[in-house]
């Protein structure tokens, strides 16, 4: 028994090898001319950079005169209390107030030690026991250091300020902080 092909099918065959056809020309034949572009062609797009953490006041810092408790000056402080905050600190920040700082709760009082990864902007570090007595300042820190900034004596806070702060305000070891 031979099959006589109808009008039908004949136009449905025809119909799936145009769209075969078209479908391997859309994805196999690239219009441009140049070529498949590489990867090392496009434009060198950089990734986006995070946005710069932003201060958040958290309070005030005052420093005192050691023996009279006068106010020596104050500044503005950001509070970092727990881990997350201690260990991101004032990274990744360009500038800051003069007058504002961070505020570093340690949860104990022990030799502590700090440095610059990521810190753009030099600092004054200050050192202070549980008493909120200055230990140790260690003046205009190198922004991206590596090195380790280490209290002389053990610490229950440390502040950081710009650099240069401790030194105009005449603020020494043995002052006091508060807040």
């Amino acid at each position: 028994m031979k099959i006589k092909p109808s009008i039908y099918n004949i136009s449905l065959a025809v119909i799936l090898l145009l769209i075969i056809l078209i479908g391997s020309m859309v994805l196999f034949v690239n219009p441009d001319k140049s070529g498949v572009r590489k990867s090392s062609d496009m434009i060198d797009v950089q990734p986006a950079k995070p946005a710069k953490p932003a201060f958040r006041k958290d309070g005030e810092l005052k420093f005192l005169k050691a023996g009279s408790n006068t106010v020596i000056a104050s500044i503005e402080i950001e509070v970092a209390s727990n881990d997350a905050a201690r260990e991101q600190g004032l990274m990744f920040r360009d500038t800051m107030a003069g007058n504002a700082g961070m505020l570093f709760m340690m949860g104990t009082e022990e030799m502590q030690a700090f440095w610059m990864k990521n810190t753009i902007i030099p600092l004054d570090i200050l050192y202070a026991d549980s008493e909120r007595r200055i230990v140790s300042i260690h003046k205009n820190t190198t922004p991206y250091s590596l090195d380790q900034i280490q209290s002389d004596k053990p610490a229950l806070y440390v502040v950081e300020v710009n650099a240069g702060y401790t030194e105009r305000q005449g603020i020494m070891v043995g002052d006091f902080i508060s807040f």
